[in-house]
């Protein structure tokens, strides 16, 4: 079991991972987000470690909680690296994360990576348990 402790004044739930490029890697700060179905990153990380949209594979567009659409696109990166565990070749959208500046967000941990862990969320306590 691997425990991860989180600061419960924080509003939203962040985790840390790592991706890996074509040209370096980057630590990430994502909001752990189940209501998110694929795991984003903001375009700037994206770009940093090697990818932009000429190494996209598709195109992908994001609602956001005010309704507004927004463009992004879906590369798959070498390596992505989260709780002890490594995913490799996964898809990824790049879209801007501009509003969450402020919070020091990179992106955001979707459903298709939190689908695949066998976790407990000890709220009161501040641990995120994996198995």
């Amino acid at each position: 079991m691997r425990l991860i402790h989180f600061d419960r004044s924080q509003e939203i739930p962040i985790v840390d991972a790592l991706v890996f490029g074509p040209r370096k890697h980057e630590r990430l700060r994502l909001v752990f987000d189940s209501g998110c179905g694929k795991t984003q990153v903001d375009t700037c990380v994206i770009e940093s470690i090697g990818y932009s949209v000429s190494n996209s594979i598709g195109v992908t567009v994001v609602k956001g909680p005010s309704g507004d659409m927004q463009e992004g696109y879906l590369v798959k990166v070498k390596d992505f690296q989260l709780f002890g565990m490594s995913f490799s070749n996964m898809e990824i959208g790049a879209h801007d994360f501009d509003q969450f500046a402020k919070y020091e967000i990179d992106g955001l941990l979707g459903f298709d990576v939190i689908k695949q862990l066998r976790f407990e969320l000890d709220g009161p306590e501040g641990l995120l348990k994996i198995y």
